[in-house]
């Protein structure tokens, strides 16, 4: 039987707790050019827990899941606490996936979250960073990282992290190495420019539309229409449907740096992404959901996975949505991530039309 390829997903791990709690208020605030929307709690009261659930999460665990569904060889690397630690090894080892790279501190505790559900179907997420803040650059597995076939660089935690710049050494070294990358909120910050040499060692970038548009430093323009409807349908020869923002303008951007595929999602209003040629649209499945977070890794890794079976772009925007929606119609990040008969499953069952235009 032919070796499957080795994966290293490098970035954060969490033990999370989920909590849907009574007596919730959504406020929403208008500006002129913003709708904010905040959760609210009676102040100075004792709100009533209706269920508890213990999970776990981190964008690095949660690609690695999916990618051992899948039937790859996988290995996490990244950083956990002596508090909850060997419960996280457990639960990545239960599926399958590799965790001799990863390490253990007694500075701090596991990375934490503590999720309330909200009863529209998101989450507010209070979330303390624990051990993931002391993941260097020192705690990379160099010589193991140049047998990967594909690296998978999640957003990081650690202020300052040298590791974009350790793996860009390993790539040059390694050509045969893929790269897919979720960058974290300080690459963003930092813009394109900044980090032009890794862009170009990228096979695939992911970003949702705020951090696309802070990223690329464009804008996009906005839907002619704002109307939450998953059965709107639209021409074919028009690529996005009303309720869809037009980020051709970031897309662009992007592969002009180098990157082989950006992709960008927009929540309930599906994927785009471009392979330098084509602008692609993937609608979502549902806008049912049960709980949104781990959404985009769930998206990411279910795209990723498409691409190292050689798949097309177009199967991949499916791949990465159906993977999504099983993430959000489960609690926690990781229960509703599929396996090989889960998306074989899904594929059947929903015939998404992915749309095309020249970029």
């Amino acid at each position: 039987m032919q070796n499957q390829p080795k994966i290293f997903t490098i970035g954060g791990a969490t033990f999370d707790i989920f909590v849907k709690a009574e007596d919730q208020t959504i406020m929403k605030m208008k500006t002129p050019d913003t709708v904010d929307k905040w959760l609210c709690f009676p102040h100075g009261a004792k709100v009533k827990v209706q269920e508890v659930l213990e999970s776990y999460g981190g964008g690095a665990t949660n690609t690695a899941i999916t990618f051992a569904r899948q039937g790859f060889d996988v290995c996490f690397v990244g950083k956990v606490g002596e508090e909850y630690g060997d419960k996280v090894f457990a639960n990545l080892s239960r599926e399958g996936v590799d965790c001799r790279f990863a390490k253990k501190t007694g500075r701090d505790k596991t990375g934490f979250s503590t999720i309330i559900n909200t009863f529209d179907g998101d989450r507010t997420l209070l979330a303390y960073p624990g051990a993931n803040q002391f993941f260097t650059e020192k705690d990379l597995p160099l010589e193991a990282l140049a047998q990967a076939d594909w690296i998978f660089l999640n957003h990081l935690t650690t202020p300052n992290s040298k590791i974009p710049e350790v793996l860009l050494k390993i790539l040059k070294a390694n050509p045969h190495i893929r790269l897919a990358w979720n960058p974290g909120r300080e690459q963003i910050a930092e813009g394109v420019k900044k980090w032009s040499a890794l862009l170009k060692r990228t096979e695939i970038l992911f970003l949702n539309k705020e951090e696309a548009a802070a990223f690329s430093r464009q804008t996009y323009k906005p839907a002619a229409i704002k109307k939450d409807d998953p059965k709107l349908r639209y021409g074919k020869a028009k690529l996005l449907p009303p309720y869809a923002d037009d980020l051709s303008d970031i897309l662009k951007t992007l592969v002009r740096y180098g990157v082989k595929m950006a992709v960008v999602t927009d929540g309930r209003n599906g994927a785009q992404a471009t392979d330098g040629k084509n602008h692609y649209f993937c609608p979502v499945v549902t806008h049912r959901r049960v709980d949104t977070l781990g959404a985009g890794d769930a998206f990411a890794s279910g795209f990723t996975t498409a691409i190292i079976k050689r798949l097309p772009l177009k199967d991949a925007l499916v791949y990465g949505t159906l993977n999504a929606a099983g993430a959000v119609m489960k609690p926690g990040a990781q229960n509703g991530l599929l396996d090989k008969e889960g998306m074989e499953k899904a594929l059947k069952k929903h015939r998404l039309q992915v749309s095309a235009n020249k970029l």
